[in-house]
């Protein structure tokens, strides 16, 4: 009896779960020879994607592209080809793609040719593609980040926010318009959070604040491998300030113990209790901006130095001779040079080292009025606070003196963990921290980490 289209999707979708990825492939290829436009050829589409997206990102924005196409309300297969077309095309991509005239091909050209340094060819294959896929409205998005990185910042703001009208996302919350942030710093001072502050008898003694924020299911996992390498592995002399939002009776007794194992007196507790159920799913962007809205007037209240750091980051190495670098600067944080197609990525929020300096709180000011005003208008958007960093960074100081940063360079963080049943980690020994997002995945969660026993120079192979 010959298989229905159903039944072909079915059998695709076990062989991939099953890791039997050419066999799946076969079988979706065969299901879109036959039904190209059926009601399972996006599912087809989708699986292909995913099988072909770690070898050949071309190939796998081409389905996710003919699955949008079949299903243009779709959020997900939106979100998908957004991602593959932000991603695609490396530097050594340019004669591979030269002369393809379809839109994926066009997108993956300019973005090889930027990643290849050669901007103005860049800047055809962009314009090309918008001219002959005008309903592609995703290549808005990347000329308006070749516009940004040329500090053409009107011109990338005007692509934005055209990009925003047609597709949401990430280009709804990003704006380089000099204007635009010079409003949001003549606007009223925008309102921060409600929290109670819980500071130990000794944490104003110390030098330096180290500050994480999360939600309760944060607390849990992360603190306690964050906690205690930043206690016993950073070499710093510094109070911990944690800011749980909307904390439960589990993430209290992690707190707890944490401040019994490594002296109660060291930490500071801000508790904010907040309403985040409108935000469904979005909750996350939340808690990531969160510590932005409250962190001048830390600064202000502290007026010490502070190592804002992401919850689920280990501090792997004395930390000092990374924040000796910064120590002349109002901020220290993080970028990656190759990365910077997307503008969301031009400065990281994962590892910031703030001096209680006029710059700083220029600086976070007007990040925390950027978040806010998004925030305020219902556009809880991940990588938010990222894009607010970059907006004020491109374009919140084009009129007058701008904080002195310092950048820091990707390979801060390990991109190698290896971890043995008892959880005793090895990691690069020139990195200072280790990270599951920040390293683009990781083999392992963080939680499960217990102990550095050394660089993974000393595993010895066999």
């Amino acid at each position: 009896m010959p298989q229905t289209p159903d039944t072909t999707l079915q059998d695709a979708l076990d062989a991939e779960r099953a890791g039997n990825r050419e066999t799946a492939r076969t079988l979706c290829l065969r299901l879109l020879e036959r039904a190209p436009t059926g009601p399972q050829a996006p599912a087809a589409h989708d699986a292909l994607a995913r099988l072909l997206v770690g070898h050949d990102m071309a190939a796998a924005a081409d389905h996710a592209l003919a699955a949008w196409r079949l299903t243009p309300q779709d959020p997900t297969r939106r979100s998908n080809l957004w991602q593959l077309l932000t991603h695609l095309g490396e530097a050594g991509d340019v004669a591979r793609l030269q002369g393809r005239e379809d839109c994926v091909g066009l997108v993956a050209l300019g973005n090889a040719l930027r990643r290849d340094g050669q901007a103005l060819r860049a800047e055809r294959a962009y314009r090309r593609a918008l001219d002959l896929y005008p309903e592609l409205s995703f290549t808005l998005s990347r000329l308006a980040c070749l516009c940004a990185e040329q500090h053409r910042l009107e011109e990338a703001d005007a692509l934005f926010v055209q990009a925003a009208e047609r597709h949401g996302g990430r280009d709804a919350v990003t704006r380089t318009d000099p204007a635009f942030l010079q409003s949001l710093r003549a606007a009223p001072p925008p309102t921060g959070i409600r929290a109670t502050v819980q500071e130990g008898a000794g944490a104003a003694a110390r030098p330096l604040v180290v500050y994480a924020c999360c939600d309760a299911v944060y607390a849990r996992k992360f603190l306690p491998t964050m906690v205690r390498s930043i206690a016993e592995d950073s070499g710093l002399d510094c109070a911990i300030a944690l800011h749980l939002v909307n904390p439960d009776a589990e993430a209290e007794a992690t707190v707890a113990a944490l401040a019994a194992a490594h002296g109660a007196d060291r930490f500071i507790i801000l508790r904010e209790s907040i309403d985040l159920s409108p935000l469904g799913d979005n909750a996350k962007t939340y808690y990531a901006c969160s510590r932005f809205l409250v962190l001048p007037d830390l600064l202000i209240r502290w007026q010490r130095p502070v190592l804002m750091l992401d919850v689920d980051l280990l501090a792997i190495r004395d930390l000092n001779p990374l924040l000796a670098t910064s120590a002349r600067s109002d901020l220290g944080m993080m970028s990656h040079a190759l990365k910077r197609l997307d503008i969301w990525s031009l400065l990281y929020a994962d590892v910031l080292h703030i001096r209680p300096t006029t710059g700083a709180l220029r600086f976070l000011d007007l990040t925390r009025r950027y978040i806010r005003h998004f925030l305020d208008r219902g556009l809880p958007v991940w990588f938010l606070d990222q894009a607010a960093l970059a907006a004020v960074h491109l374009a919140g100081f084009t009129a007058e003196a701008a904080p002195r940063l310092t950048i820091y360079p990707a390979d801060i963080h390990s991109s190698t963990v290896m971890v043995d049943g008892e959880g005793r980690y090895w990691t690069d020994d020139s990195a200072y921290f280790y990270s599951v997002r920040a390293t683009g995945g990781g083999q392992h969660a963080v939680h499960r980490l217990k102990r550095r026993a050394g660089t993974t120079a000393d595993v010895k192979p066999g």
